[in-house]
């Protein structure tokens, strides 16, 4: 029985750590971002390019040959 309340001790210590540590970093990592935000750069677009017109071709289909 004694081995189990020491079990039991240690787990809370070891929970509660975790949980302090869990809130400490939300918390305290929002007070440190600044505020600022980052300009974003334009990037100059390219020129567009005419392609070229597509040539339709006729349908060239594979037909049975005639029987000898």
């Amino acid at each position: 029985m004694k081995s189990q309340t020491i079990a039991a001790v240690l787990a809370t210590v070891i929970g509660l750590a975790v949980a302090v540590y869990a809130f400490a970093y939300v918390f305290v990592g929002d007070t440190y971002k600044s505020d600022r935000r980052v300009e974003r750069i334009e990037v100059p677009k390219a020129p567009a390019v005419q392609a070229m017109p597509i040539v339709k071709r006729p349908v060239v289909r594979d037909l049975p040959l005639p029987e000898k």
